[in-house]
């Protein structure tokens, strides 16, 4: 009964490219990991001092975005693997992989 009314199912071939719209967060993403000179959105090894860990690695991430205009001296909120920590915190880092 419902197959009836269905239609074909046309899928376009993998090899035509795809229509994205850029994140338009990017460039704001690249500016702060600049300023800050922090490889965010990259998997990296933290080393951290004056916290509970003192070794954390995963996905660099920022918690919250800092105030405009742009400080390096003002802390940044990070996070990696779900761990929250300050860009102040951190006494060494390195890219995995």
């Amino acid at each position: 009964m419902f197959m009836e009314r269905q239609g074909e199912f046309l899928f376009p071939d993998r090899r035509e490219p795809s229509v994205q719209l850029p994140d338009p967060r990017a460039g704001f993403y690249r500016e702060v990991a600049e300023v800050w000179h922090l490889p965010l959105g990259q998997t990296v090894r933290v080393l951290l001092r004056g916290h509970d860990f003192p070794e954390v690695s995963g996905r660099l991430e920022l918690e919250r975005a800092p105030d405009l205009p742009l400080n390096p001296r003002e802390p940044l909120q990070l996070s990696a693997s779900g761990i929250a920590f300050l860009s102040t915190q951190v006494q060494a880092w390195s890219l995995i992989g």
